[in-house]
């Protein structure tokens, strides 16, 4: 073989090794990935943040749906009829049993209530009560089961008085069709919160509270007529007239000596009434 072909033998080998080397290292991808990222005209953060916005587009109006929601509602004291109902199913409270009540700023003013009463006045103190009778544990246990879920660190008069979380609609018309009976029927149609629910058929219904129900809901027990409790023990006493006020104080004990208002004086609902017991001396 002379030297002119050993030449070009030995350039076709180095082509060769040169195409091969370039496989191996991607050379190619290397060269074309400069030019893209020098080149003026590149388009990806453009398209990277046109994907952001687009993923910002599909939640938001999820979001404005659920906070928008019509069928959600703050349940107010509506919710805590089912409560009372399912409590007194569950063995937690009786329906005719008497709860003693103390207002929180006074002590020394207690008063007696049914649970039926306290739903009926919607006595913010009777709520609180039956919250910590019936627990803070079995009200959560009983709403989460039901499909209502409350916020962290709830109190358990927050979850009774319906304040702070929201409910749908029909989730709490379905509390009221599988807890609350017959027996409360007298309490119909419960109003509060702006909303009232009733019986409509062989269950429930809830609607925005008609003006004349507002306006009647309004006068309903501004007045009432003192009754007589003298010679009645203080626990007879209070039980008759618990259903009519909350506003009840107490000086001493034993069968009830002397009252204030005076029997069948007229009274208005925030007048507060005294009942002194034999002990009591002035």
């Amino acid at each position: 073989m002379n030297k002119q072909a050993i030449r070009k033998a030995f350039f076709v080998c180095a082509s060769i090794g040169v195409v091969y080397a370039a496989l191996a290292f991607n050379i190619q991808d290397r060269f074309s990935m400069k030019r893209t990222f020098d080149s003026p005209v590149r388009k990806a953060p453009k398209n990277l943040s046109v994907a952001v916005a687009k993923t910002q587009d599909a939640v938001t109006p999820q979001e404005t749906a659920i906070t928008s929601s019509s069928s959600s509602i703050e349940p107010s004291g509506l919710i805590a009829v089912p409560i009372v109902a399912y409590a007194i199913r569950e063995g937690l409270i009786e329906k005719d049993g008497m709860i003693l009540v103390k207002k929180t700023e006074d002590p020394s003013n207690v008063y007696l209530k049914k649970p039926f009463d306290i739903l009926k006045d919607k006595d913010p103190e009777g709520l609180k009560t039956l919250s910590r009778i019936i627990g803070k544990k079995n009200i959560e246990t009983f709403l989460n089961r039901e499909g209502v879920k409350l916020p962290d660190r709830s109190l358990p008069f927050d979850a009774m008085a319906g304040t702070g979380y929201s409910v749908d609609k029909n989730a709490l018309v379905a509390l009221y069709n599988k807890y609350v009976g017959e027996g409360f029927d007298p309490l119909m149609p419960y109003v509060a919160g702006g909303f009232e629910v009733a019986r409509k058929g062989s269950g429930f219904d809830i609607g925005k509270v008609r003006e004349d129900r507002q306006a009647q809901t309004a006068q309903d027990g501004s007045t009432w007529t003192m009754p007589n409790l003298t010679g009645l023990s203080m626990k007879a006493a209070l039980d008759k007239i618990s259903a009519r006020t909350e506003a009840v104080k107490i000086h001493g004990s034993g069968v009830v000596a002397d009252q204030y208002p005076k029997p069948q004086e007229k009274v208005r609902k925030e007048t507060r009434c005294i009942l002194y017991g034999r002990s009591y001396q002035r």
